[in-house]
């Protein structure tokens, strides 16, 4: 039990902290609402539907949060040497078959890490097309062994697109990640409502058991304290940026900082 003001997250490359206007409590829980508004209240009645529409959609967005958030954190706390896409061939296997896909990508890495490189470390991500019915998969991996990777002879900013002969099931391109952390943002951005919508129940990303994770920490301090450290360590300072977090105006700082100096930063 407790509360805190501040997260320090350590990544593979850098340290970000969340800074709250307020402290959290460790324990804090939404209290339940009733479905239906008593008919002798003053307040505006609500249709019974239209409430339980309301509930949904906030569930949704929760459960879409929870998602990204957790795919992000794992992305962040590894570096990677490819990000690859893989798309079906339709004649081969029904794309709009989420349980089905999910599958035969499982079984392909868990090819993959037994015949070519069992240190394999991945997380994969599905992408629903725009057409709102097939799906692909992309995936950020790293300790690939002896993985093959066949140059394409197409190059995208400079960049070689890659191959890989090893996948039987479509299509598939893979180019060598310059920027962990930048792919993590990229990687999430997969993860949409409709898509949340459409794999209720089932699992939305995949990440092998060797992937690292953040080193999270939490602390209550004076701000006067955070703001005297943040001044002593402005040289690490990458980026920030803020976010209303709730409707009871709970905001969060995000600061980015170069990994260095761990000690001034809380971090042991």
């Amino acid at each position: 039990m407790g509360s805190y003001n501040l997260k320090v997250y350590e990544y593979a490359n850098s340290i970000q902290l969340r800074l709250y206007n307020q402290c959290v409590s460790f324990s804090e829980k939404v209290k339940k609402e009733p479905l239906i508004i008593p008919e002798d209240s003053d307040s505006e009645k609500v249709h019974a539907h239209e409430f339980s529409e309301e509930r949904s959609e906030k569930s949704l967005e929760k459960s879409m949060s929870r998602t990204v958030s957790h795919i992000y954190e794992v992305s962040r706390a590894n570096n990677w040497d490819y990000f690859i896409t893989l798309t079906f061939n339709r004649k081969i296997l029904d794309s709009s078959d989420y349980d089905l896909l999910s599958k035969k990508v499982g079984t392909w890495l868990k090819n993959l890490k037994a015949r070519y490189a069992p240190d394999l470390k991945y997380l994969i991500v599905p992408e629903l097309h725009k057409d709102g019915i097939h799906y692909h998969f992309h995936a950020v991996i790293a300790n690939t062994g002896d993985i093959k990777f066949v140059d394409s002879g197409i190059k995208k900013k400079g960049h070689i697109i890659y191959n890989m002969p090893n996948w039987k099931y479509g299509w598939s391109t893979a180019s060598k990640v310059v920027d962990s952390n930048r792919v993590s943002s990229y990687i999430t951005k997969y993860i949409t409502k409709e898509l949340c919508s459409l794999s209720k129940n089932r699992n939305r990303y995949w990440c092998s058991q060797n992937c690292d994770r953040a080193n999270v920490k939490v602390y209550n301090l004076p701000y006067e304290d955070i703001n005297s450290i943040l001044d002593l360590n402005v040289h690490l300072l990458q980026h920030v940026s803020s976010k209303i977090v709730s409707d009871s105006g709970l905001a969060v700082t995000y600061i980015e900082m170069k990994k260095e100096n761990l000690e001034n930063l809380w971090i042991d």
